[in-house]
């Protein structure tokens, strides 16, 4: 079977720019870890001044009952006019579980072909918070805190109507409707949110209620069938899918699940710890795409292995060690005394 019909709208790919997006993801890990329990965490500075807008939670759908998690934020550039919508990715033992089930495909007739039955379940649960009038989210606010946009339809629909809130702070009724069609929401995700993205992106294509101009996606895992990635191609939305070569996630499910467009190959092998954590951090991947951006102090390979963190192979640095340990060692002389044609053999061993 070919590979899905490749898109024919693209906008030229910029590493700094996607590693810029992926810092609102960072932001939303970074919110979550620091309050677990609260679902309308307060909001840590975002990139570039961005404004906080709203928040994302979900519900684990294993559990009917389950707690509402949080699981990123929509925020607005005040200067472009522009919003970023950043999903994070799994971070405890039940939502790698509902990863699981996501290799059981399940129709999706509204879009067209199969997807992850535990990814679709999961964005079905997904609902935006916005903060109640006056309310400051930058401070720390009660669990449950907000106002839910359920009301509004469906995930993409409620993206919509929080940019739609928001825009009415600052334009006259009059004129909202046709301010928010202009609205833009650049979409950016790790992991397991990169799916939930490529389903909100799908599902937002169904209304087009608000532009799309980018979805930026950080090891991704395989999202729908053959059919579902070329209707998602032939959106002609610019799409950037980033993998870390040695990352499992972007590898998985598999068969008969296929990526959408367009890939960017990155390999951490020359510059972080070999482990499974580490090739799927959202830091790995931003320091791939960006340098400047700090690795996980677990992932960064001790001072002597990073010198040589250029070989392209981490079995290719103890050599490198062992050369660079010789050039280092101070010279000495050798005197041998012994009478003239005896033969003297001279073993050195370098441990």
């Amino acid at each position: 079977m070919p590979a899905p019909a490749p898109a024919t709208t693209s906008l030229a790919y910029d590493p700094l720019k996607a590693a810029f997006y992926g810092r609102f993801v960072n932001a939303a890990y970074t919110m979550y870890d620091k309050h677990m329990d609260n679902p309308t965490p307060p909001t840590v500075d975002l990139p570039d001044k961005y404004n906080f807008v709203a928040w994302v939670q979900m519900r684990d759908f294993i559990f009917e009952e389950g707690d509402w998690t949080f699981y990123g934020v929509l925020a607005h550039n005040p200067g472009t006019d522009d919003y970023v919508l950043a999903i994070r990715g799994t971070s405890n033992p039940t939502e790698w579980w509902d990863d699981l089930t996501s290799m059981v495909p399940w129709a999706w007739d509204a879009f067209g072909g199969d997807v992850g039955y535990g990814f679709f379940r999961i964005y079905q649960t997904l609902r935006m918070i916005a903060p109640l009038k006056g309310q400051a989210p930058t401070e720390a606010a009660p669990a449950g805190q907000g106002e839910s946009l359920e009301a509004a339809g469906s995930f993409a629909d409620q993206v919509a109507e929080a940019v739609r809130r928001h825009a009415a702070e600052t334009q006259p009724a009059a004129a909202q409707a046709a301010a928010v069609a202009q609205k833009s929401v650049t979409v950016v995700a790790h992991s397991l949110g990169s799916a939930l993205a490529t389903l909100y992106v799908a599902d937002n294509s169904l209304t087009k209620k608000v532009k799309t101009p980018l979805l930026c996606t950080l090891a991704s895992p395989r999202v729908g069938d053959y059919t579902f990635a070329t209707n998602f191609n032939n959106l002609n939305i610019p799409s950037w899918r980033i993998v870390n070569e040695l990352d499992v996630v972007p590898k998985l499910p598999i068969f008969p699940f296929w990526h959408i467009d367009t890939e960017h190959i990155y390999n951490s092998g020359s510059s972080t710890v070999w482990s499974l954590e580490c090739w799927h951090s959202i830091d790995t991947y931003l320091n791939l795409l960006d340098p400047k951006q700090p690795l996980l102090k677990s992932c960064v390979w001790p001072p002597k292995v990073a010198a040589v963190a250029s070989a392209p192979l981490r079995a290719q640095v103890r050599p490198a060690l062992a050369a660079a340990a010789l050039a280092a060692a101070p010279a000495k002389d050798i005197e041998i005394v012994a009478p003239a044609g005896t033969t003297i053999n001279i073993t050195i061993k370098v441990g």
